[in-house]
């Protein structure tokens, strides 16, 4: 999804992550870019969901209300058929280099990585030295960077995002996190409904989460922080906001929750072949295409007893509140924006 408003351009990847390639970026000087300073640049904001299936989109034809996406999309570019890496860091590897994952030094993930591909390049688990990511070379063109939630490139001194470009950071250097800041009792009495432990890092120091943390919230009223702080620097920004949500553990807000439960009461059989109808409507798949058979390991809804799908319908609401709730964040921002006249 691509467009610009005003000044304003935002880029929204969905799922796995939407490639936005930077062809020859490197060899864009300042030099080049000041040829062109009488001219208001525009300001740049990516936002990421993270594990967001295909159709999980209102646009993209779910049953979720996502009207803030929507609309973008209806303004913008809506990329229907695109190829990015298979799962996390290699995607954003690429994302945010333009330069294929392998070269980036993501051929997999980190936490993926086998015997055979340790210590081999290309398989460094780390986003290498060896390219340069958009945040460096806009930095390098004057403008401000920042970063607000999943980073999963590199843990250590030297690969965290301060040191590949952005200005103020706030957010996780791992792959994963609860999305709430104080679940010890849930998390003690099931381990599986939460995420492993992580670290919060700002601006170059390891920190602790605020009390009253919740990642979709907290990153996006971190990057309006952000952006406000300089705001009247003349200088533009470039906002890299990669959310967390809605991938696992899946945990929302109650109230988005409640939004959901009579919605997936008719279970994920139905459920799926009301969104393969609307995307055939919405033009998104040809009108001659079939509904797929179940994957074999996913079981008839009907097959379920009423207790195991109250529990199954609940998992599916929560998941649901999450983007919910994750759209209405996006619309805060627009709106932020919108009142400062970006």
């Amino acid at each position: 999804m691509y467009r610009k408003i005003s000044r304003f351009l935002m880029v929204v990847g969905i799922g796995t992550l939407g490639i936005f390639g930077f062809s020859s970026l490197k060899e864009t000087t300042e030099a080049q870019i000041n040829r062109n300073s009488r001219e208001k640049r525009p300001n740049i904001i990516m936002v990421i969901s993270d594990d967001m299936g295909y159709s999980d989109m209102g646009g993209f034809g779910s049953e979720i209300q996502t009207p803030h996406l929507d609309a973008l999309a209806s303004q913008g570019m809506m990329l229907t058929n695109f190829h990015t890496g298979p799962t996390c860091s290699p995607s954003r590897s690429m994302i945010l280099t333009g330069i294929d994952n392998h070269r980036a030094g993501l051929g997999t993930m980190f936490e993926k990585l086998t015997d055979n591909q340790r210590g081999k390049p290309g398989y460094e688990g780390i986003l290498n030295d060896r390219v340069v990511t958009i945040a460096t070379i806009l930095k390098e063109g004057g403008y401000h960077t920042y970063m607000t939630g999943k980073w999963h490139l590199g843990e250590e001194p030297g690969q965290r995002p301060t040191d590949r470009g952005f200005e103020q950071v706030f957010g996780i250097l791992q792959g994963g996190a609860d999305h709430y800041a104080v679940l010890d009792d849930v998390c003690a009495a099931n381990r599986a409904a939460c995420g492993t432990e992580v670290t919060y890092f700002s601006n170059g120091q390891i920190i602790e989460p605020p009390d009253n943390f919740y990642s979709a919230r907290s990153y996006t009223d971190k990057m309006i922080e952000f952006i406000e702080s300089n705001r009247r620097t003349g200088k533009p920004f470039f906002g890299y906001l990669a959310h967390t949500s809605p991938h696992a553990p899946i945990q929302g807000p109650e109230e988005y929750t409640q939004k959901y439960l009579d919605t997936y009461s008719v279970g994920w059989d139905e459920i799926r072949a009301q969104r393969f109808e609307r995307q055939k409507e919405l033009g998104i798949i040809p009108d001659y295409l079939e509904l797929p058979p179940r994957w074999p390991m996913v079981e008839p809804w009907n097959s379920l007893s009423p207790e195991e799908q109250r529990v199954e319908a609940k998992k599916m609401a929560v998941y649901a509140g999450m983007i919910h709730y994750l759209d209405e964040q996006v619309g805060k921002l627009i709106d932020y924006l919108k009142e400062i006249g970006e």
